[in-house]
Formats: structure tokens, sequence, C-alpha cells
């Protein structure tokens, strides 16, 4: 086998954190030499490379966010933003109870809806039915979709006076929401939808809380403007999580921490654009979530010990059991 191909090979290894290398790297290109000397490759394949790629990412990922609190904060963003696009959906973009256009002199509708909101809403739905049907290469697609529409569509629409975009804060917040949901893989099966559900009504009761009247078309930015409920409601949750901490349920405080990482950058963006959406304090919010992030990312990297009651091992892995054989997430070989 030539020198190339262990040079490409080794080259590849990069992708993995240094401590993994060092460990791993050896064994690992011995083992991919020889199953391309029994093929008579000259050349990694492509799925090969993906592979490698992939694996390396998720290591490199596994040292910033232990798995299953990346996995658990990935179902919640899945689920908070899938919940809030479908209440912006209908209470926004669709409204189907108010008849006509609503502002014919400003608003241009597309088709039968007021603003792009349907997009997203489309986008989060196919997300979380590859969320629960376990086509999560197909989830990641939509999600990243997302993420660029948040970013580039409130530039397409100047070019379209009357057209309404949803606002600015909401799309931060659904590209931190899939962003959040893109690293890991979120949990299948009913409980998903149904927390789906959940922030979805969460979100219609905060569009409501605003007190407009129902013949009046109600803009996406009314999740925000004067609207202190979801600032409330994180704040409860935050107290949850250093409740968690204290009790030494670290998994479950990480994984709260993580899940409202979404909101907490998006209100610090507000502010410091100098949107007044008068929904609560920016820092108040986003300090107990800075602290909580850099706690866990010590503790993912192994620079900080904490002792979890609520897992059978602390630190850098959780055992498994794998027909009676105890390993852990981090020694399990990445392309086995």
């Amino acid at each position: 086998m030539s020198a190339d191909l262990e040079t490409r090979y080794r080259r590849l290894m990069a992708w993995y954190p240094r401590s993994w290398r060092a460990a791993n790297e050896d064994a690992f290109v011995g083992t991919l030499l020889d199953a391309a000397d029994a093929t008579g490759r000259a050349a990694p394949a492509a799925g090969e490379r993906a592979a490698i790629v992939g694996h390396g990412v998720t290591a490199r990922l596994d040292r910033v966010v232990v798995p299953h609190v990346r996995h658990a904060g990935s179902t919640i963003a899945l689920t908070m933003g899938t919940g809030l696009a479908f209440a912006e959906f209908v209470m926004t973009s669709w409204a189907p109870w108010i008849v006509g256009n609503p502002g014919p002199g400003w608003l241009v509708q597309i088709g039968p809806f007021r603003d792009t909101g349907f997009v997203f809403a489309g986008l989060w739905l196919v997300a979380l039915v590859a969320a629960v049907t376990g086509r999560w290469a197909v989830g990641r697609i939509a999600l990243g979709v997302c993420i660029v529409l948040a970013a580039v569509s409130p530039y397409w629409f100047t070019a379209y006076p009357g057209v309404w975009s949803v606002d600015r804060a909401t799309l931060f917040l659904f590209a931190a929401c899939a962003f959040v949901a893109f690293l890991g893989r979120p949990v299948r099966g009913q409980h998903t939808v149904a927390a789906s559900v959940g922030w979805m009504l969460v979100g219609i009761l905060s569009y409501l809380s605003v007190g407009q009247p129902a013949h009046e078309w109600l803009g996406s930015r009314a999740l925000w403007d004067g609207n202190m409920w979801a600032w409330y409601g994180v704040g409860l949750l935050e107290v949850v999580a250093i409740g968690f901490a204290v009790a030494r349920l670290w998994s479950v405080a990480f994984t709260i921490v993580l899940g409202l990482t979404p909101y907490a950058l998006t209100v610090v963006a507000n502010e410091l654009r100098g949107i007044l959406t008068e929904s609560g304090s920016a820092a108040v919010v986003a300090a107990p979530v800075a602290l909580g992030l850099l706690l866990l990312v010590l503790h993912s990297s192994g620079r900080l010990a904490l002792s979890d009651r609520g897992r059978a091992t602390t630190d850098r892995g959780r055992p498994t059991t794998d027909r009676g054989r105890a390993t852990t997430e981090r020694s399990r070989p990445p392309l086995s």
C-alpha cells in the first residue's frame, strides 16, 4: 500500500481531537489501509471520507458538550422551534379569523398568508417528522435551510414593498433553535411531538397576552413587544436549573441551560441591536445561561469534575450496556 494513501488517511485524522488521535490514530489508520488494500483502492472512498469527517466532528463536539446533554438539548431546541414557528404561523402568518387583507394599503399577501411564517413552519414540520421517524439527516437539511433563510430573507423582501417577513427577533430565535437542534440527535417518539404542541400553546398564549382586538392583524413582533410572559417563564426555568445543580443533578441542569440558550441569545441580540422589546432585562436572563454553559464546557472537556447523582458514573462518560458488556460513550470505535 502506498505511502501516499497513508498520508491521505492521516490528514483526515485531523478532524479528530488531539487526545483521540494520540490514543487511536495508528490503529485506526492501519484498519483503514487494510480495508483499502482488500478492495484495491488507491484513495479513500467518498463515503469513507464523509464518515471520518462526521465522526471526527462529533468527537470534537463531545468535548464541548457531553453527548447525552447535547442530544437532550437538541430535543428541547427542536420542540421549541417547531412549536413557536407554528404559533407564529397560526397567529400571524395565517390568522384565519381575519377576513381579507387587513392592510390593503401597506400589506401584500402571499396567497392566504400575511407574512413568510408559513415557510418556516413548513421547514420545522419537516425537521420534526424527520426526527421522530429516524431520518435525522433530512431534518438537519431542513434546519440548515431554516438558518440560511432566517439570515437572508429580511433582505430579500426589501425589493418587494408590502411583502412582510417574519420579524428579525423571531427569525434570530428560529436560527438559534435550529443551530442547537442541528448539533444533536433529538429523542424519537410521541413525547417530542407532545412537547412541540406544548411550545405551540405557550407561543399562542404569548401572542394572546398582548390583548390586541381579534379583528386587527397581529404582527410577529408581538411575541417580543411588551410581552413579559416568556421572560418570566425563562427566569423560572433558570431557578429550577439552579435547584437541580444544588442537588447535584448536573445533567438535568445542563440540559435546561442548553435548551434556554436560543432564547438567551435572542434577547441579548435584540438589546445589542437596539430593539426595544420591553420584554425584560437581557442581562438577568443571559448571565445564568452563560455561567451554566461555561460549567458545561469545562465539565465536557474534562477540566471540571462534577458529581452527578442522576448518572451511574461521572465526569468523562456514562456507562451503557451492550448485551451485558459495559462500555462508555467516549471509548466506542468511531466507525464500527
